[in-house]
């Protein structure tokens, strides 16, 4: 609950009518047809004497539940892309230092997602003050996707110099355990000779004929079928049981950053970057860094109105936290015919 701390201290905040202004809260579903799976099959028995099983494997509908309240300043060369949130807006600005405005924003919002027969969920909840001297902001994001947690509390003192504002400060984070396999130190126990070991801990056993069945429900005709298409699920639960017992685990982190912007009618660019240099671990298992300690959260949004009918546009992040990465790119070319 302590890695809370940040999130409920902040969000406590827009109990205020004040703050609530021109916020907007929204909640939506959407569903889609699933991937549609290409057929595959395998032997079941010798070659020649088994029998072709059809093991495709078919995907439920794809959905998305969305609940979330944000008030997030546009900046200039944004315009609202619908006339309703559905919590799948997803605006590289919004991970920028500096905002549009100053004073207090937010964007919270939580989804459950279905994709490809993948149930997962997504947390981010996100509050900044920006002043013009110096910027705080408060963060607890659980992306199941990429499987990246942490909560994050910086303070910055803050340089602008026109369009281009410098920041320093410290941070904080909260996060899982990173870097460590605890399937890999189960395998290297003397005592775990055989894979069935693992699998009976999870309630997975199989008979003389080869049959697995998982809390007494049949899931797999052979060791082969097993082995490929299920076994791997519950390394996936031992590494995640294992792991939850250590904790999380805390740090604290020097941060300095740039936000560049420049608009024109014609033209924009918005470019920022964090960069966290130096790393204080302050738990036992927090991440060991390698040589190249350096993390950071980059953006960049440019655009140009070439003339009344060309206009070209790129727009991406990349994030790299504990040596996991996430990033987008988007760029294209719009041609105006009349």
């Amino acid at each position: 609950m302590k890695n809370y701390i940040y999130i409920l201290l902040l969000c406590t905040t827009i109990t205020n009518a004040q703050i609530l202004r021109f916020s907007t809260f929204y909640a939506s579903f959407s569903t889609s047809a699933p991937f549609a799976e290409n057929q595959e099959f395998l032997v079941d028995g010798v070659a020649g004497s088994g029998q072709l099983v059809e093991i495709t494997q078919v995907s439920e509908p794809n959905y998305n539940v969305s609940i979330g309240l944000r008030k997030i300043a546009r900046f200039d060369y944004q315009v609202k892309r619908g006339q309703f949130y559905t919590g799948t807006e997803d605006e590289v600005s919004d991970y920028a230092t500096i905002s549009n405005a100053p004073g207090i924003e937010y964007s919270l919002k939580y989804s459950s997602i279905r994709n490809r027969g993948i149930k997962f969920q997504q947390h981010e909840y996100k509050v900044r003050y920006i002043s013009n001297h110096f910027t705080m902001r408060s963060s607890f994001v659980d992306d199941g996707l990429i499987n990246l947690k942490y909560t994050l509390g910086e303070f910055r003192i803050r340089k602008s110099l026109g369009g281009l504002d410098l920041t320093a400060g410290i941070a904080h984070r909260s996060h899982p355990v990173y870097g460590n396999s605890p399937i890999t130190e189960w395998f290297a126990n003397p005592s775990n000779k055989h894979w069935w070991q693992l699998a009976q801990e999870f309630g997975a056993f199989s008979n003389d004929l080869e049959q697995w069945t998982v809390n007494n429900e049949v899931v797999a005709e052979s060791d082969r079928e097993f082995y490929t298409y299920h076994f791997g699920d519950l390394v996936d639960q031992y590494n995640a049981r294992e792991l939850k017992t250590l904790g999380l685990q805390q740090e604290v982190s020097m941060v300095i950053g740039a936000d560049y912007y420049l608009y024109s009618a014609k033209a924009w660019v918005h470019a920022w970057a964090s960069l966290y240099p130096i790393h204080k671990g302050l738990s036992d298992y927090s991440y060991s860094y390698p040589n190249n300690q350096a993390e950071w959260d980059l953006g960049f949004v440019a655009g140009s109105k070439v003339n009344r009918h060309f206009s070209i546009f790129v727009e991406g992040r990349h994030l790299k936290y504990w040596d996991i990465k996430s990033y987008e790119l988007k760029a294209g070319i719009n041609y105006l015919i009349f």
